[in-house]
């Protein structure tokens, strides 16, 4: 028994990926950085400035790495991190908000030039008041907490500056236990020269760092150089959610339109505010709230599966769904389906091979989180035939523990029904054979001429209890599944690692994530909540037992 309990323990081990820079990447971040400041080195005399996104990622991998630079270059940063120097400030109409400016100088708030330093300023109050409505009053986020006195008082501080060169950036500052920090938003001054200008571009700003706030501020900041992708999904989405007639997010789309074959952590974010405009259509706005109330305790992609079963779905299933919304854009897309924008949408990229009867194969390498658009073009019909083929791979677990990794997939087209093949529709000749090789959470769908034929789900069942770990407040529930059960019930025990019987049922079956098993609310059998620590779980059905661990925080 101890064998087989080591067994299990070892089998079940959770890797924790922490990203370390080496010697030259931590030279690459110093001369960055320097050069969003407007800073020339030796190394680099020249400096150029570019417009970009949000400079949360860069100061995040600063101050994350800080103290692994050289005594010298430490010092540089730091004076570099400092809050800046504003000649005025004013506070917001609400008065949670003191926003601190120049009125001379290159760096004048100017979003409307027909309007006074003052009064552009009023309108940055303005803006960050109803951004503040919407995502804490109306949304539900806490607020971003006091900073102990920093910028004068316990405002929340807004500052105008140049932004190194983005549209703005969150500053984490002190610490305030438990992952939350305090933290100050720098904005750009006139924001010329960027997709989105002026007050536009000033609102949006606001309504994006405004949640970077609240995010290292009440959730996790510590997370940051590990999930990066997700903090910037939120953020962009954000933009949209306050203002949605301001569409700065389309500038970033075509990246993600063009490489959907990517691993969701190889997105920068901003290019991947449409999977959070999905997930609020398909559900609601609570579910990415959910997400982020999850992070402290695990990591973003298992953060999303959680809040996606929470809501008796799984990620497998939603992820292909928005593959299939992601190809009804431009000149496919739906009056009343699908995304409300989707018509100024780019079109998603496929790789395109000619269709030859009686069938063609297609082989291709498929990353964990990522959907691949394969389309056969058949130039013996007339006109010609387009079968799209969307394979999404919703491998989350993964996606987490190994995003690199690559697994290979086939996938053949007939003309004649071939052995182990299934007609794609009852109107058209073609067949098709995707070979799986039984790995878990696939998923396809086909498009004729760009209607969506079927979605086709591949399951392979998974032997691991999930959330774990579970952590009381948090987590509802534990779902514990069982391989190929003999029967509708099963019995369900659990034990300390010193084999202690502490909660025993039998119960019948539910199905969650296309799996049978059972739900446990994680009380032990005197209703009482169980220790902090390690179990092991032996759920029976008929003859056939499947064992596994997981783990509980009671704090």
């Amino acid at each position: 028994m101890k064998k087989l309990l080591l067994f299990i323990l070892f089998l079940f081990i959770i890797p924790v990926y922490a990203q370390e820079l080496n010697e030259h990447q931590l030279d690459s971040l110093y001369e960055k950085f320097l050069q969003m400041n407007g800073i020339s080195s030796a190394d680099h005399p020249e400096v150029h400035s570019e417009n970009e996104k949000c400079g949360f990622g860069m100061v995040n991998q600063v101050k994350i790495n800080l103290e692994r630079f050289s005594p010298e270059k430490q010092q540089v940063l730091k004076s570099l991190l400092q809050r800046p120097v504003r000649e005025t400030s004013m506070v917001s109409p609400s008065g949670f908000f003191r926003i601190h400016y120049n009125t001379t100088g290159t760096e004048v708030p100017r979003y409307n030039p027909f309007l006074t330093t003052e009064q552009n300023v009023e309108q940055v109050g303005i803006a960050l008041d109803s951004s503040y409505n919407f995502e804490v009053n109306f949304l539900g986020y806490p607020p971003p907490p006091p900073d102990n006195g920093e910028g004068g008082d316990n405002l929340y501080d807004v500052y105008i500056t140049s932004a190194l060169g983005n549209y703005g950036f969150t500053q984490p500052e002190s610490t305030l236990g438990n992952q939350k920090y305090t933290s100050h938003i720098q904005i750009h001054y006139n924001f010329q020269g960027f997709y989105t200008e002026g007050f536009d571009a000033m609102l949006v700003t606001i309504a994006h760092e405004l949640h970077h706030s609240i995010q290292i501020g009440n959730y996790t900041w510590d997370r940051a150089d590990q999930d990066q992708y997700f903090y910037e999904i939120t953020s962009t989405a954000m933009e949209e959610f306050v203002y949605d007639d301001i569409n700065d997010y389309y500038a970033y789309m075509p990246d993600y339109f063009n490489n959907t074959e990517r691993t969701f952590s190889e997105n920068n974010g901003y290019n991947l505010a449409i999977w959070n405009i999905f997930l609020k259509d398909k559900f609601d706005y609570d579910i990415i709230k959910r997400q982020w109330e999850l992070l402290p305790q695990m990591r973003a992609l298992n953060a999303i599966n959680t809040s996606i079963v929470e809501y008796n779905s799984n990620f497998r299933d939603i992820f292909n769904e928005f593959g299939v919304w992601t190809f009804f854009t431009k000149h496919r897309a739906k009056q009343g389906e699908y995304f409300e924008e989707g018509a100024n949408y780019p079109l998603v990229r496929s790789t395109t091979f000619t269709f030859q009867p009686p069938e063609k194969k297609v082989t291709i390498d498929s990353k964990p989180v990522s959907n691949w658009f394969i389309s056969f073009l058949n130039a013996s019909t007339a006109p010609d035939d387009t079968i799209t083929v969307l394979i999404s791979n919703g491998d989350y677990i993964t996606g987490v523990n190994n995003p690199s990794s690559i697994v290979e997939l086939e996938y053949t087209l007939y003309d004649y029904n071939a052995q182990g093949s299934r007609k794609l529709n009852e109107n058209f000749n073609y067949y098709s054979l995707f070979n799986t090789g039984q790995i878990p959470y696939l998923g396809s769908s086909e498009f004729f001429n760009s209607e969506l034929l079927g979605i086709n789900i591949f399951t392979a069942e998974y032997n691991y209890a999930f959330p774990s770990p579970f952590k009381y407040g948090v987590n509802n529930f534990i779902f514990i599944p069982i391989s190929s059960p003999e029967s509708d019930n099963a019995d369900l025990n659990i034990y300390t690692t010193s084999m202690d019987l502490v909660y025993s049922v039998n119960q019948s079956l539910n199905d969650l994530n296309s799996q049978p098993g059972i739900i446990w609310n994680a009380l032990g059998n005197n209703g009482q909540r169980l220790a902090s620590g390690v179990y092991i779980y032996a759920i029976k059905s008929g003859e056939k037992t499947s064992l596994g661990k997981l783990v509980i925080f009671n704090e």
